[in-house]
């Protein structure tokens, strides 16, 4: 571990981050909170839209993962254990096995495995390696996520983030229900 500077150096990430000694959150101006919960609102909407928009590709591309491995398995068999005594046929099902399997490796070589499948995966512990720093925690309950603070952050401040994000919920809900009764 390093010690700390003997002189306190002025941090461009020290105003970014929320610590508990930073006294300043307890005390922010009625206004200045309410933009505060309004941006972090705001931000965890943008998290959850981004992991579902993330999961739902996800699913869209393991379902064609599974059929061209269903694909490859019934022409592997087409052309291999049971083939075909009419030429032509047997032709056509190893011609199907190349593309079959053609299309699988492009599909791993290309990257689209790793980008499509894999990285929705890793969404959740990306942003909160990021958001480590801002003493924020994005949390998967099922299909939607929250942002959690960690115990650094004064209870004050995240008792007006609760209230605000329980508020703001309600108000885009009766938007909502209004524009359906419209």
């Amino acid at each position: 571990m390093e010690s700390p500077p003997k002189e306190p150096e002025a941090s461009s990430s020290s105003s970014a981050t929320m610590t508990a000694s930073d006294s300043t959150h307890s005390n922010l101006p009625a206004h200045s909170a309410q933009v505060a919960y309004r941006d972090l609102v705001i931000f965890e909407e943008r998290l959850r839209g981004n992991m579902t928009r993330l999961l739902r590709r996800k699913r869209k591309f393991e379902a064609l993962l599974c059929g061209l491995l269903v694909t490859l398995a019934y022409f592997f068999y087409a052309v291999f254990v049971d083939p075909s005594k009419i030429f032509f046929i047997h032709l056509l099902n190893t011609a199907a096995l190349l593309a079959a399997s053609g299309s699988l490796v492009f599909f791993y070589r290309s990257g689209m495995y790793s980008e499509k499948i894999v990285y929705a995966s890793e969404f959740v512990p990306h942003c909160n390696r990021a958001l480590q720093f801002f003493n924020l925690q994005f949390q998967r309950h099922g299909s939607t996520g929250e942002l959690n603070f960690y115990r650094k952050i004064p209870k004050s401040f995240q008792e007006g983030f609760e209230a605000y994000r329980k508020r703001y919920y309600a108000r885009k809900r009766a938007r909502q229900a209004k524009l359906k009764a419209a």
